[in-house]
């Protein structure tokens, strides 16, 4: 039984995003045709969702190529602790999720917390620009990186 509202079965690939002159690779899930059309795509093009894929929980966007198909990134971090590679076959099971949702590091919710002026200046923020803000923070390794990174943002939003 899934609590979820869409589920589908692809595999993990790597996608090369970007023109000739810079192009990324991703660890990703392909959206199914037929969920791209009964999606809501159109209003949210970058339409964020929750979820879980091989029943660890996830959480994020699907993204746009311009071929019109949608992928959601795995990070190589999800994919070591899910014990998945390029090439595995999953189940993902996902809803759509609040599309202004942030999640917000333990750090910077502290910081927002105590100091009004940058509270102030993060609601002024777009919810991507939180996004933004909040995943150079959390993407870091070591602590003594993740403080300087909140430092840096603070220093951005107040400066």
């Amino acid at each position: 039984m899934s609590y979820y509202d869409y589920a589908f079965e692809g595999a993990v690939e790597k996608l090369a995003i970007g023109n000739g002159r810079k192009v990324l690779y991703y660890n990703v899930l392909l959206l199914p045709e037929e969920l791209i059309k009964a999606l809501p795509f159109k209003a949210f093009p970058k339409l964020r969702i929750i979820g879980e894929v091989a029943d660890h929980p996830i959480r994020g966007a699907w993204n746009p190529v311009a071929d019109g198909r949608k992928y959601f990134i795995l990070s190589q971090r999800f994919l070591d602790n899910a014990d998945l590679g390029i090439g595995d076959m999953v189940e993902m099971r996902f809803d759509i999720d609040d599309q202004d949702y942030v999640d917000i590091p333990i750090e910077l919710e502290s910081e927002l917390s105590t100091n009004s002026a940058l509270a102030q200046k993060w609601q002024a923020l777009t919810s991507g620009k939180r996004r933004f803000y909040c995943y150079q923070i959390d993407s870091a390794k070591q602590q003594a990186t993740r403080q300087n990174r909140l430092q840096k943002v603070m220093t951005e939003l107040l400066g």
